[in-house]
């Protein structure tokens, strides 16, 4: 062979061992990127799986929380306007007519009862017992004669020294002494109230008023005669109301012993100050009008609370909420779970079949973040909570726990045990 032949042959040797060195390159990048599509396909199904499950049926089945309906007995409250009220209100007014010599408190303090008060001017009325004591002296010694008189005529009448009708009147004389006297002891004695009637003290314990009189006035008994006032305020009242409208629909649910009064309609009651804290005390409801005002159609109650560190003061404005009331079965359902169209309000159940369904229910009124169910629940229902914009009636669902925060009193969350058991 040719030494060209022979050149020409090696380069051609070596052209076809380049050509199977790609082949076999390409051959193994195809089988890479066939690789990559089913790890792909594989990260879809995955992703798929995040968001869903597979159902018996092979129909995606989403998820959702949700709960299982639980009835329980739940608190009542009411809550209302009040306004605190002296538990006694008493006006200090003068009874006798003078000059005010002296205040003794100050006013808007606390008094204990008995404590002075005021100072009326006492000598004219010291002056009024002296007189009328000697008015009794006089009155005295006139009915002394009259006995002394009766006892010397009686042995004279005896021995006919004396008429009858001589000794008939000694005994008048007597009886109108002793009449007199009478009369002018009682007259004493006024005038010693009256002069005691000068220190006019507190007649309750309470916290003082405003003065309405000022020292070196004339103060005089009658119309005129109001000093100032006490408010006794440990214990205190609190007044408040509720219309007939309120009252006939609670009359009704306790008639049909939807709901439950304690005993003697002894409600406890719990009051929020004005500053929103709340007073450490709890009252007790004592009264409730047997009538309905006509002016503001409003039945008045009231209730009682110990106010010993005078916190409360008359005509506070608070807010009054009657405890003790318990709704016997009560279903409460998150608010964010009840739907509403044209039909009415409805919630989303998941049924024996894995499947959501709509259901119509009744609902009543607001407890916190939750909607009481007055019909259309029962207990063992399983209620989405959460996921009910991605679903409609009929598809599959997996059902996943509620956030712990998001439970509520009155149902429990359904766990994964239970959404497996329905899959």
């Amino acid at each position: 062979m040719k030494a060209t032949e022979l050149n020409h042959f090696t380069a051609y040797r070596h052209g076809i061992v380049y050509i199977l060195i790609i082949i076999i390159f390409l051959t193994f990048l195809g089988c890479g990127k066939n690789e990559n599509k089913k790890g792909d396909k594989s990260e879809i199904s995955e992703q798929s799986g995040g968001s869903g499950q597979m159902s018996v049926s092979g129909q995606m089945a989403t998820e959702v929380s949700a709960i299982t309906v639980k009835p329980e007995d739940m608190p009542v409250t009411l809550e209302t306007t009040g306004k605190t009220e002296s538990y006694r209100e008493v006006e200090v007014r003068t009874q006798v007519t003078g000059t005010l010599l002296k205040r003794f408190y100050t006013e808007g303090n606390i008094v204990k009862k008995g404590n002075l008060l005021f100072q009326i001017d006492p000598a004219p009325f010291q002056t009024a017992v002296n007189q009328a004591k000697a008015n009794v002296m006089q009155q005295q010694a006139s009915a002394d004669k009259a006995d002394r008189d009766i006892e010397r005529l009686r042995p004279l009448l005896a021995e006919k020294a004396v008429s009858q009708q001589k000794y008939d009147d000694a005994v008048s004389t007597k009886e109108l002494a002793q009449a007199t006297l009478e009369q002018a002891v009682a007259a004493l004695q006024q005038a010693e109230i009256n002069l005691n009637y000068t220190k006019i003290t507190a007649p309750i314990s309470g916290i003082t008023g405003k003065a309405l009189k000022d020292e070196g006035s004339i103060v005089t008994a009658g119309s005129d005669s109001l000093l100032a006032k006490i408010h006794q305020i440990d214990p205190i009242y609190v007044n408040y109301s509720t219309s007939d409208t309120e009252y006939l629909t609670m009359r009704k649910k306790i008639d049909a012993k939807a709901i439950l009064v304690p005993d003697e309609g002894k409600f406890n009651v719990e009051l929020t100050l004005s500053d929103g804290s709340i007073y450490p005390r709890i009252g007790e409801l004592n009264y409730m009008d047997s009538m309905i005002e006509a002016q503001t159609g409003t039945i008045q109650y009231r209730a009682e609370f110990a106010n010993p560190d005078s916190i409360l003061i008359p005509n506070q404005f608070v807010r009054a909420t009657l405890k003790g009331a318990i709704r016997p079965n009560t279903i409460l359902v998150p608010q964010r779970a009840v739907q509403q169209s044209q039909a009415g309000h409805y919630v989303y159940i998941v049924n024996n079949e894995g499947k959501a369904e709509q259901r119509m229910i009744e609902v009543g009124d607001w407890n916190g973040d939750n909607w009481i169910i007055e019909s259309g629940l029962v207990e063992g229902d399983i209620v989405v909570v959460e996921g009910t914009l991605k679903i409609q009636s009929g598809i599959h669902v997996k059902t996943v726990p509620i956030s712990k925060a998001s439970t509520v009193s009155g149902t429990t969350a359904v766990s994964e045990a239970h959404a497996a058991s329905n899959q």
